[in-house]
């Protein structure tokens, strides 16, 4: 068939036309597994305007299979390379240049790319056969091709988008960062997850008493969440027994916690002076005027910071200095987004524009902060990744103000003080750890 490539006369023709600009999808052994648990079934390419696309095989029974590496010869000359999912395609190519057509509609458009394909043969074997791990390898190509070329058909308009601003904070570092966090998975008790859990089926994320997770990167913050296979890991209940259900693949758990992390981001933007003491406890030193605090003191300040961050701030305080500068910061930001008609992140360079709708000071603000702490996050993870690369433990679940490790005890205790190093950048980030056989840290 004409759109199944596989002689080396047609790759070289192949190579020559992706040099314009191509869309590539990769197909693999099962649409419902986690990327980590699949190989590489085919490759389909379609060059940018062009009325069709072709199709590689790589290890399918109805063609004569391409090498992977040559495949991967062919993409890495295509001048640009458009793909609905980044980070999907970095499991199988390191093509680090490819364009995430889904996080450059969801930066422009501040919602989620709808892919609506219905392949009724393709439909039929998932219905049947959906825990087979290489099902795809028994569709027919003809019709893992129809289903390419009908994705093309819907998402065609996006290669279209304006790059926006910020993009290639997300698509070149924060991609990068979020795979390598997934590499390693989150050890389980495997019967009591599944038990307490219910995942719709432990063979798409689970193996070896390991459970793979998979950040989602297209949301309007910029702010991952983490669902795959029916189950929220950034969510975990806090519920003794829902907890026992992780144990480590090295020694213990160690989880870092920021100490007022979303008071200390605002802070650092208004130029406030924050000393190592918790935030917290600085503030509700002058909303009490006394330098004891009591832990129901604590609790109340907590409050006042969490309702003052997003614009509620209380009559009785408001004439503190850092709620002025607050308010005057909320204030600013809603100015310069109605008239001008955007504000932005000024470290990733992330827009929040007009497109956003049914906007107000308090939910731009709540955007603003999430953003901060995302980008601000994907920092201090590269540079830990960076730092734990030859070493044993590993990150193994990030969420918003914690990250957790799995520690191997052969790092040593200099591996912790280092970590704390770098996630408390020089004392902007206070920061402090607990640890455990498991999560009831």
């Amino acid at each position: 068939m004409f759109y199944i490539v596989e002689e080396e006369k047609k790759l070289n023709s192949l190579e020559n036309l992706v040099k314009l600009g191509c869309y590539v999808e990769v197909i693999t052994s099962n649409d419902f597994y986690h990327p980590k648990l699949t190989t590489t079934v085919a490759v389909y390419i379609r060059m940018v305007n062009s009325k069709h696309g072709f199709i590689i095989p790589i290890d399918h029974d109805e063609g004569l299979n391409v090498d992977k590496d040559r495949v991967y010869e062919i993409l890495s000359k295509a001048n640009k390379l458009y793909t609905i999912n980044k980070k999907k395609l970095l499991y199988h190519f390191n093509l680090q240049k490819a364009i995430d057509l889904s996080l450059l509609y969801s930066m422009n458009k501040f919602d989620r790319l709808e892919i609506l394909t219905n392949n009724s043969t393709i439909n039929f074997y998932y219905s049947k056969y959906d825990s087979k791990s290489d099902i795809n390898k028994l569709i027919p190509i003809s019709k893992l091709y129809e289903k390419c070329e009908e994705t093309y058909e819907n998402i065609k308009e996006v290669l279209k988008f304006e790059v926006p601003s910020g993009f290639d904070f997300y698509n070149k570092i924060a991609t990068n960062v979020f795979f390598l966090l997934e590499q390693k998975g989150v050890g389980t008790i495997y019967d009591s997850f599944k038990k307490l859990f219910k995942p719709k089926n432990t063979l798409y994320n689970t193996v070896d008493n390991v459970v793979y997770t998979e950040y989602n990167l297209y949301n309007p913050t910029s702010r991952p969440t983490n669902t795959f296979n029916s189950v929220n890991f950034a969510a975990i209940p806090k519920a003794e027994e829902y907890r026992k259900c992780f144990k480590p693949q090295n020694d213990f758990f160690v989880e870092f916690d920021f100490d007022g992390y979303h008071l200390r981001l605002l802070a650092e933007q208004l130029n406030y002076p924050l000393t190592e003491e918790s935030a917290h406890k600085q503030l509700a030193k002058h909303y009490f005027g006394k330098e004891e605090i009591t832990d129901e003191e604590y609790a109340k300040a907590k409050q006042i910071n969490f309702h003052a961050i997003y614009g509620k701030i209380p009559e009785e305080h408001k004439n503190l200095k850092i709620f002025k500068e607050i308010q005057e910061y909320i204030d600013t930001m809603w100015k310069s987004f109605q008239e001008g008609g955007y504000v932005w992140n000024p470290q990733s360079g992330k827009h929040f524009t007009q497109e956003l709708k049914d906007m107000n000071p308090a939910k731009l603000m709540n955007y603003m902060m999430q953003s901060l702490e995302t980008s601000n996050n994907i920092i201090i993870l590269k540079d830990i990744l960076e730092y734990l690369k030859n070493k044993k433990s590993f990150i193994t679940l990030y969420t918003y103000d914690a990250i957790l490790f799995d520690f191997n005890k052969e790092d040593g205790r200099e591996t912790l003080e280092d970590i704390t190093r770098i996630m408390e950048n020089q004392g902007k980030y206070p920061v402090k750890f607990k640890y455990s056989t498991n999560l009831v840290l």
